[in-house]
């Protein structure tokens, strides 16, 4: 795939693969029209179609004359298509079979297959959307929960790509004036002092550092938290989990051991998708079955972004819940005191053991802690549910290059402080420039580009 607009067609099923309702093939290209004309039986030739209507019809394979199945057709003509170019779809019967014998057809007749994302990335080439606004599209495809898909959209929507042009704009603006002064100093052009462009570029500088802060804080929106619940046997992880997820996930049971593999369930928590994980308890055991699970439950305390450290809070801590204690050493953990519904509850001895850490008192069995223990995720995840409504939501190229952008105008910013020289500055300025162009796609290879969309699904 290179970084030129293509000129031939592409055809590609844009619906999930599997038995459904509906199945939509779609086609992208010069020759739609043609192709379609070839392979669509109803009472209008597609290319005699007016664009965005609709059309009753059959699929007819040209080699055998047979139907392949019914169809409506939709028609959408170029530049007024998600693709810009002429493009169609067929939306026949759901199923494994009917989508890829539509399919077949297409290609048989001069399609070619797409290739993952090259719906997206044609729109991209042609203008109709930049880069930042492309990703968008597969972060609402991947989307976990409703907030990340508003994040997404308003991505989409091109707000965010119209802040960085601004960025990108004024610091054009201040480099061509810094050249200009340089070629015809003599020519009578107004002297700008550093100071002068220090007052246009701190306001940048700021605006982006706070686009990189929301940014940060709403990764999480995207890549989700894992949360592992970890202790001994019958402290009552496996309640939590059940009162997280409202469901009886894990079994519960008076009996020490019940749970000797990980079970995973996701929640939805203030728009964050949190994956929890009841993990085996954690303690000195010589039955081997039970040892395996323990060494699943150190694996899923080095996976987890936050562990859940859970205590019954009615017995004093053993050697056990010191072990714990000792193993999240180092790790931003919180710590839960649970069965505080009962009279032996008792937590002072732990809030010793845990001194400086983060704990809330539960009741798994009645609910109480509930609030508390997930306003403590959130925090510990670093999320304001009410930050992320104005944040750019990044992946790891958005995010490196906004990181390297700042970094490059800040090294601009020091060198006019120190009063190096307008023309040492605008070097740095010009690699800001660049990073943010390349981070909404307007200097870019065509290797990053397939990078970026080899990540979506075909057909899309």
């Amino acid at each position: 795939m290179t970084s030129q607009a293509p000129n031939d067609t592409i055809a590609a099923i844009g619906t999930p693969p599997g038995e459904g309702g509906l199945c939509v093939v779609r086609m992208s290209g010069p020759d739609t029209f043609a192709i379609a004309d070839r392979v669509f039986g109803g009472t209008s030739r597609p290319s005699e179609c007016g664009t965005h209507t609709i059309h009753h019809g059959h699929v007819i394979d040209p080699r055998s004359h047979e139907r392949v199945d019914e169809v409506l057709m939709s028609v959408f003509r170029s530049p007024r298509t998600y693709t810009r170019e002429d493009l169609i779809e067929f939306s026949g019967h759901g199923g494994m079979v009917p989508g890829g014998m539509i399919l077949d057809v297409l290609i048989r007749s001069g399609a070619r297959l797409a290739e993952p994302g090259e719906f997206t990335k044609r729109a991209f080439l042609n203008g109709r959307i930049d880069l930042l606004q492309a990703e968008a599209v597969g972060e609402l495809i991947r989307a976990r929960t409703d907030a990340c898909a508003r994040a997404a959209l308003r991505q989409l929507n091109g707000t965010c790509s119209q802040q960085i042009d601004e960025f990108r704009i004024k610091l054009i603006q201040i480099i061509a004036y810094i050249e200009v002064t340089l070629d015809f100093t003599e020519e009578g052009i107004p002297d700008m002092t550093p100071r002068t462009f220090l007052d246009q570029l701190r306001p940048v500088r700021e605006a982006l550092g706070r686009l990189i802060k929301s940014s940060h804080e709403t990764r999480v929106l995207r890549d989700g938290v894992r949360v592992a619940l970890l202790g001994k046997p019958n402290v009552g992880k496996s309640s939590l989990l059940n009162m997280l997820t409202a469901r009886d996930r894990a079994i519960v049971h008076p009996e020490s051991g019940t749970t000797r593999d990980t079970i995973e369930e996701s929640v939805d928590i203030e728009g964050v998708p949190v994956v929890f994980v009841d993990t085996a308890g954690i303690r000195k055991t010589s039955n081997r079955v039970e040892q395996q699970g323990v060494i699943r439950s150190r694996t899923e305390l080095e996976q987890a972004d936050i562990p859940l450290a859970v205590f019954d809070a009615t017995s004093p801590p053993d050697d056990d819940d010191r072990q714990l204690v000792k193993m999240l050493s180092g790790r931003t953990a919180v710590f839960i005191f649970n069965k505080c519904d009962l009279d032996a509850y008792d937590p002072d001895a732990y809030l010793e053991l845990t001194a400086g850490g983060r704990w809330i008192r539960t009741s798994a069995k009645h609910g109480e802690g509930l609030e508390n223990l997930r306003e403590a995720i959130l925090q510990t995840a670093r999320f304001d549910p009410a930050g992320f409504e104005s944040g750019l939501v990044v992946n790891a190229r958005q995010g490196e290059l906004l990181d390297q952008a700042k970094t490059s105008l800040d090294r601009g910013i020091g060198v006019l402080e120190e009063g190096l020289g307008a023309e040492m500055a605008a070097v740095d300025l010009r690699e800001c420039v660049h990073r943010l162009g390349v981070l909404v796609g307007k200097e870019i290879g065509d290797a990053v580009l397939d990078h970026v969309f080899s990540r979506f699904c075909i057909g899309k």
